[in-house]
């Protein structure tokens, strides 16, 4: 039995220990909502067929030829559902028995309605109306299109007008891991992350917090920002368990930023080194527990003086890509908050995010766990083929 394989084979056996090592957990989750419209384009349609642009790079030369001319694709909505990352992560852990709070932009004063699917082990607090996407999928990745400008005034101020800060202190005071999400399309994220530590977490005199953060794709973010919000996550350190997770394209971006090249010029692609040594850097520029960076087929993991690299599963067949990165972190939480090794972390994210992109839904727990009988059985295959040749 390989490495891999002991580790699943390990991780399923704990999967049945899940609801009894998590009980009385809870889960903090902030301060993003959307509402999210899955779309493919359409590259041809007759009566009886529809072909669908398959890659990003043949939607990308669509738009090319369109260059001095002006053109048309038609997209077709698959379905509309809840978005943004923080009601993402807080739903999948609520199917994951996890209860948490979820404090968003979820309709205000009406909560609107993709939100009422969300799961009943969600409490959630909204405080604006939620900004709108547009996620365009291929096979080969997503183009997400989203309307921003409703979170233009939100910022730390706008949350205490509208949140007795007392039920916010009480709130936070319970939970045992603190999720901050989404900071690339919130404009004032920065003042929402530092008010909560200032005016919430130093207060409540705890020291022992499990902190997750994700930025999103920082694209349209400067380096002094990239720099400021790197330090401001540093600044949580004191008060628990720091993790950052990032995408590939998330991290060799991160990576530019810290040392001040624009990823966007040719010549500084060439210098853009392999994501695993990028991290390397971007983890030494912090300081944080662990850096959690997810490329499409593995997953790494900076902690101390370690680097755990563990290799995923391809879903073949892709029912859903947004919101992966979503259900891989809400499995690694799950994991910590059981006290899993962070190998077993690593997996049991990598596993939520796969069940959900194979199914097309947010895993539950037997849902993973058929997930990793499927993996295991694909690795079983694979190192018996190896010994017959």
């Amino acid at each position: 039995m390989d490495k891999s394989t002991n580790l699943l084979s390990e991780l399923r056996q704990q999967l049945g220990t899940v609801e009894k090592l998590s009980s009385g957990k809870q889960v903090f989750v902030g301060f993003d909502g959307f509402v999210d419209q899955i779309r493919k384009a359409v590259k041809q349609k007759d009566k009886d067929k529809t072909v669908y642009f398959k890659t990003l790079h043949e939607f990308a030369e669509r738009i090319q030829a369109a260059s001095g001319k002006s053109g048309q694709v038609e997209m077709v909505t698959q379905k509309v559902k809840l978005g943004g990352n923080a009601p993402i992560l807080a739903n999948t852990l609520g199917r994951l028995g996890i209860d948490s709070v979820c404090l968003g932009t979820l309709g205000y004063p009406e909560r609107h309605e993709v939100f009422r699917e969300m799961s009943d082990k969600c409490q959630l607090i909204s405080v604006l109306d939620p900004g709108r996407s547009d996620a365009i999928e291929f096979e080969d990745g997503k183009m997400i299109f989203s309307e921003l400008s409703v979170f233009d005034h939100y910022d730390w101020l706008h949350i205490k007008k509208t949140v007795d800060l007392d039920k916010m202190r009480e709130v936070i005071g319970k939970s045992d891991l603190l999720a901050f999400v989404n900071w690339v399309n919130l404009p004032h994220a920065n003042d929402i992350w530092t008010g909560l530590l200032d005016d919430v977490i130093k207060p409540s005199g705890k020291r022992d917090f499990l902190f997750l953060f994700d930025l999103s794709d920082p694209t349209k973010r400067t380096p002094d920002q990239i720099d400021e919000v790197l330090d401001i996550m540093s600044s949580f350190f004191p008060y628990g368990k720091v993790t950052l997770g990032l995408n590939e394209n998330e991290t060799l971006k991160l990576w530019a930023a810290i040392n001040n090249l624009d990823i966007s010029q040719p010549d500084v692609i060439d210098r853009i080194p392999p994501v695993k040594q990028a991290g390397a850097d971007v983890y030494k520029a912090m300081n944080i527990d662990c850096l959690l960076v997810h490329p499409v087929d593995r997953t790494i993991l900076y902690h101390q003086n370690e680097v755990l690299e563990l290799k995923g599963r391809l879903v073949t067949e892709p029912k859903v890509l947004t919101g992966g990165g979503d259900n891989l972190n809400a499995g690694y939480c799950l994991g910590l908050l059981c006290g899993f090794s962070l190998s077993h972390c690593m997996l049991l994210g990598m596993a939520a995010s796969g069940a959900y992109i194979q199914n097309g839904s947010g895993a539950d727990i037997d849902t993973i766990i058929n997930y990793i009988d499927t993996w295991m059985g694909e690795l079983a295959t694979e190192a018996e083929q190896v010994l017959q040749e």
